[in-house]
């Protein structure tokens, strides 16, 4: 089931966030199987996400790239390989190529994240001066309009 939208925007910038991503991105596109159970990626991935409780929870974090059944038991999938047509033996893999894309798009996704995160600082030394400047003036307005009280 969808959460609020708030806990569904992703987050790169959480820590071991893009890592993680990559790593699911990587299973979900190369493996035989295109949908996974929450134990099948623990145990592909040698254990549980680093950014969050579950897979699950990571994949629901970027629905950019991944899709989240709510109920089943393989329910976990990586959305472009979801949608490509199924063969007899079910999803084929992704070319090492497309995976390669969409792990570099992540990346462009949490450089971009952090970029945008970071755009206040350039703003800081401005609105710093110009605070002193404000308070400076309304300084020299007191004096000029209540003088010298001594």
């Amino acid at each position: 089931m969808w959460h609020h939208r708030e806990s569904r925007i992703s987050s790169y910038l959480t820590a071991g966030q893009l890592a993680d991503v990559l790593a699911l991105i990587q299973v979900l596109a190369l493996h035989e199987h295109s949908h996974r159970s929450e134990n099948g990626l623990a145990s592909e991935l040698q254990g549980p996400a680093r950014s969050a409780k579950t897979w699950a929870e990571v994949a629901e974090r970027h629905p950019e790239f991944f899709r989240v059944r709510p109920t089943g038991e393989n329910r976990i999938s990586l959305i472009a390989r979801h949608v490509s047509a199924p063969t007899g033996g079910g999803r084929p893999p992704l070319s090492p190529e497309y995976t390669s894309r969409l792990m570099q798009l992540a990346i462009e996704m949490h450089d971009r994240e952090l970029r945008r995160s970071q755009a206040w600082h350039i703003w800081m030394p401005a609105i710093v001066a110009v605070t002193a400047g404000v308070f400076t003036l309304f300084g020299i307005w007191l004096k000029s309009v209540f003088g010298d009280v001594s």
